[in-house]
């Protein structure tokens, strides 16, 4: 019933919110200048891990964690950045 699809629903969202938290806190372990960074900028651990998980258009349409992956991570901080001063939206 509709009741329980409303509670698979919920529970999925919190089981991807709380991957997404895990996924920044093993970056803050490696990174802990963009991870802070991306934190600060979004003021909220779950927004910042949301956007470090979905593709950037001016990252070439990759994510922050695969930009980084690929050594660009000056790119992310740049695009932290530009963020955080309303250049990019």
């Amino acid at each position: 019933d509709i009741t329980e699809l409303a509670q698979l629903a919920e529970l999925h969202q919190l089981q991807h919110e709380r991957s997404l938290l895990e996924m920044l806190d093993n970056l803050r372990a490696i990174d802990p200048e963009v991870a802070e960074r991306a934190v600060h900028v979004f003021d909220d651990k779950t927004g910042a891990a949301t956007w470090l998980a979905n593709p950037v258009r001016s990252l070439g349409g990759v994510t922050p964690l695969q930009a980084l992956a690929e050594g660009r991570r000056e790119d992310v901080l740049r695009v932290l950045d530009q963020i955080a001063h309303g250049v990019y939206a």
